[in-house]
């Protein structure tokens, strides 16, 4: 159990059911300011994960941080960075140093990404859940780059289905889809963030062409060039991250319809 969760997720928790978005919009900006390795542990709210993600409680952040960062880096921010790891992320502006910090705390963003794998188990899932556990066990037998490689190929699907971008719009479609603008007045934001990694991992580059190697995670330079050299232990981290971020995106998705299914018919499982 994570402390930023403050619950454990060996069950799923029954979903808050009373609040108004104006209580919600109102409590935002002292939830946001929340900086836990500041002003030490405090309890997550019930109705937070209304309009967050549980793994922010505590950064100290804004959800429009939080996609800037996603964006500019190709961090994950949802679901798999302990709150703390994200607020040393922000602090932290040069790349190379921002994957100093994820190969530093590892350990911890091992274990939640672990715990969020195995809180995917709907069927409507498929085998994803099961490439998870077998992704999260390389990396934890201290194969981070193979990981990365079995979860770099699990990725564009979940991406294309977290995104709803259509197939025929390849790679351009969902670095396009990963741009969109992230508002602090945004009543929904957390859904955009999980897609916001997605925009340097499919910019554009072309080895025959000259193009430098991108300073951030690249599809196209590891399908392309094979370096081994980009695919560092920090860039395979961030390739297992993004992984299970999106997967962990689609289960939510996956509860929220079965809760509706479930309101409207008590008997549907």
């Amino acid at each position: 159990m994570t402390e930023q969760q403050g619950v454990s997720q060996d069950h799923k928790p029954s979903r808050p059911r009373f609040a108004t978005f104006k209580s919600i919009r109102a409590a935002q900006p002292a939830w946001d300011s929340y900086d836990s390795t500041r002003d030490g542990f405090r309890p997550m709210p019930g109705m937070y994960a209304v309009s967050r993600r549980p793994n922010w409680w505590g950064a100290g952040a804004t959800p429009e941080e939080l996609h800037r960062l996603a964006k500019d880096s190709g961090i994950p921010v949802s679901w798999v960075a302990p709150a703390h790891v994200l607020r040393h992320l922000l602090d932290t502006g040069d790349h190379d140093a921002r994957l100093g910090v994820l190969v530093d705390h590892q350990d911890e963003i091992r274990m939640l990404c672990k715990e969020m794998a195995e809180y995917c188990d709907d069927e409507w899932l498929g085998d994803a859940p099961e490439m998870a556990a077998k992704v999260v066990a390389a990396w934890g037998d201290g194969h981070p780059e193979t990981a990365a490689c079995m979860a770099l190929l699990a990725v564009e699907e979940l991406a294309h289905q977290v995104s709803r971008v259509d197939r025929s719009k390849k790679h351009k479609g969902l670095q396009d889809v990963a741009k969109a603008v992230v508002s602090n007045d945004d009543w929904f934001p957390q859904g955009q963030t999980v897609l916001s990694p997605l925009f340097p991992l499919y910019a554009q580059y072309w080895a025959h062409k000259g193009h430098e190697v991108p300073e951030q995670l690249s599809r196209h330079a590891l399908v392309h060039s094979i370096s081994l050299g980009h695919l560092s232990k920090g860039h395979a981290i961030v390739a297992i991250m993004l992984m299970i971020s999106l997967l962990r995106e689609l289960q939510e998705r996956c509860d929220e319809v079965r809760d509706g299914m479930h309101a409207n018919d008590p008997e549907v499982e």
